[in-house]
């Protein structure tokens, strides 16, 4: 009976092991999360106090982390217009992200200058800035509460219900919301988990549509869904790009060819630049191949559905 008594704790030991030593993993990156210096959110040599026009410059910037060894973007120059958008297409890892991550001050370039309405990005506050960028991204990111406080998370306003309802229908998903027994009051579960992948993103297009920002950026925002959701999503984004100056990342020509002005990047390059037209003319260079593939591969996808059906 003794013996009993022992062999229940020592096969309990294991796991208890097992629990503590990744519980103190996990405190460790808290504590790592604490001691950060707080983010200077207000600091700025300019305090604007109505929206920006949305027309940005780079000028020779490059970008290395700060425990990096290398630029991640090296020498980037262009220039759009209010209103005007911006296709970044690239490789994984080629920068396309980094790059945009400079606009919203999630990182400070290394060299160069990038200019908001003629003003160095710097001078402006963090808090401001990010007031007037819109963001939506490849994952979307919902929280454990509702609907409407998904929605809402961000907009930085007081909001009617009928604002809410309206941006909702505008991203395509009112009709999926209002179909729930609790509606707009529905408990999403922790990052969403309750909606499919093309509500989650298209709850996000509504934060965004009701925040109304003057800069989009639209970071492979159709690559996680199906070919029906995609249509739906890639028209409420054309309906929100409208009037806005808008950075497109992408990795398929279908996303950017109807951009003003699209960037190829290479390992933190521009190696192309241009209008879908002016690329695809280049022959030899990176874009007009990619187009090829992709065009090869639409095809042929289409001519097994037609066998298949």
């Amino acid at each position: 009976g003794l013996l009993v008594w022992l062999i229940f704790p020592i096969r309990n030991l294991g796991r208890v092991i097992v629990q503590a030593s990744t519980g103190m993993v996990s405190y460790q990156r808290l504590m790592d999360i604490v001691k950060q210096a707080r983010e200077d959110l207000d600091g700025g040599t300019i305090q604007p106090t109505g929206p920006v026009r949305g027309e940005i410059e780079f000028r020779n910037v490059s970008f290395m982390y700060s425990d990096g060894t290398h630029d991640v973007i090296q020498d980037i120059s262009f220039r759009i217009q209010p209103g005007q958008s911006i296709a970044l297409l690239g490789s994984t890892g080629s920068g396309k992200t980094s790059m945009v991550n400079l606009l919203p001050r999630f990182h400070d370039y290394t060299s160069g200058q990038i200019l908001l309405d003629g003003v160095e990005l710097r001078e402006y506050p963090r808090k401001y800035l990010r007031e007037q960028i819109g963001i939506v991204q490849q994952e979307p990111f919902l929280f454990s509460r509702s609907i409407r406080e998904n929605i809402l998370y961000g907009v930085g306003r007081r909001v009617t219900q009928e604002e809410i309802e309206a941006a909702a229908k505008a991203a395509a998903v009112h009709d999926v919301i209002a179909a729930f027994p609790d509606g707009y009051n529905t408990i999403v579960g922790e990052k969403g988990v309750t909606l499919s992948g093309g509500q989650k993103q298209r709850v996000t297009i509504a934060r965004t549509i009701l925040k109304n920002p003057k800069i989009l950026i639209l970071d492979d925002s159709t690559s996680a869904v199906d070919t029906e959701t995609e249509a739906s999503i890639r028209k409420a984004l054309n309906d929100l790009m409208e009037h806005r100056t808008t950075f497109i990342i992408a990795h398929r020509i279908q996303s950017v060819m109807r951009a003003d002005l699209i960037l190829v990047l290479d390992k933190g390059r521009v190696i192309q630049k241009g209008s879908h037209e002016e690329l695809l003319g280049q022959t030899g260079g990176m874009y007009r191949r990619i187009y090829d593939i992709q065009t090869r591969i639409d095809e042929e996808l289409e001519i097994e559905i037609a066998k298949a059906s």
